[in-house]
């Protein structure tokens, strides 16, 4: 039989690390970094191809009539 090593990935107040403390601020600092970014790719305009295709979308929504929910 056969053993792997498989390192504990687990971070933060539940992990098994000698410093729960900094596993917490280390994914404080990933969350915070991660926030900015998408903040700063939502902010950031509409490509020309995309805008006509969520076009077309809206105008095919349109032509069809609306379901009812039951």
């Amino acid at each position: 039989m056969q053993v792997a090593y498989v390192p504990d990935w687990s971070v933060g107040l539940n992990s098994r690390s000698s410093n729960s403390l900094t596993d917490t601020v280390m994914l404080s600092r990933i969350g915070s970094g991660m926030r900015s970014l998408y903040t700063d790719i939502l902010e950031e305009p509409l490509p020309e191809f995309l805008a006509l295709f969520i076009r077309e979308l809206d105008e095919r929504g349109q032509d069809r009539p609306e379901r009812t929910q039951n």
